[in-house]
C-alpha cells in the first residue's frame, strides 16, 4: 500500500501555498486488490439500494437520486460484502460506517449540495472506483474521480460529491471511521 502519512515537505507549503485538508493518494492499493473489490463491487450480483435524498439533509434535487449498498453500520456488518473488501483496507481503528455510493448517468451534471456527513469527530476516506468527470469538492477544489484514489478527508467540513455525464455510473466507497 502507498505511504499514507504526508512527508514534511508536504506537511509545510511552500511560501504562498495553503494546507489543504485532504489529502489524495492515487494507486492506492495494490492492483489484484483493486482488481478484486472493484469485480465484486460491479458485479451483476451486487445489490444497490434506491435513495432520491443525496445529502443527509433530506433534500431531493428534481429526478436525480443514486444508489448505495451499506458495507456496515450501527457496530455491525451490513452486506456479505463487508469482510472480503474491508480486508484490503488498513487504514482505520474502528469503524462507524462503510457505504457503496453508485450515481448514474442522467444525461445531465450536477454538482450536489454541501453537507456533512455527521457532526460528531471522526475522520472520513472516499475510495474511487472508476474513472470519469465526476468528482468531490472539498473547500473550493475539485478532486476528480481516478479509479484506485483514495481521498482523505473531514467529513465534519462541508463537501460535496457530483454525479457524472461521461461515463454510465460514478461508483466510490465512503468510509466514517476513527
Amino acid at each position: 500500500m502507498a505511504d499514507r502519512f504526508p512527508t514534511a515537505e508536504e506537511r509545510w507549503p511552500r511560501q504562498g501555498e495553503q494546507i489543504k485538508s485532504y489529502k489524495v493518494v492515487d494507486n492506492y492499493l495494490k492492483d489484484e486488490d483493486f482488481t478484486f473489490i472493484k469485480n465484486q463491487i460491479f458485479g451483476d450480483e451486487f445489490a444497490w439500494y434506491h435513495n432520491s435524498n443525496i445529502t443527509n439533509y433530506g433534500e431531493t434535487i428534481g429526478n436525480f437520486y443514486y444508489q448505495i449498498h451499506i458495507l456496515y453500520d450501527n457496530n455491525r456488518p451490513n452486506s456479505n460484502y463487508f469482510d472480503p473488501i474491508i480486508e484490503k483496507f488498513d487504514f482505520f481503528n474502528g469503524l462507524f460506517r462503510v457505504k457503496v455510493n453508485m450515481y448514474p448517468n442522467q444525461g445531465k451534471f450536477i454538482e450536489h449540495p454541501l453537507h456533512k456527513d455527521y457532526e460528531f469527530e471522526h475522520k472520513g476516506a472516499l475510495f474511487c472506483l472508476n474513472n470519469c468527470d465526476g468528482y468531490t469538492k472539498i473547500d473550493d477544489d475539485k478532486i476528480k474521480s481516478v479509479a484506485n484514489r483514495m481521498i482523505f478527508f473531514d467529513p465534519t467540513k462541508p463537501h460535496a460529491s457530483t454525479n457524472t455525464t461521461n461515463k454510465d455510473r460514478r461508483v466510490n466507497i465512503n468510509f466514517n471511521y476513527f
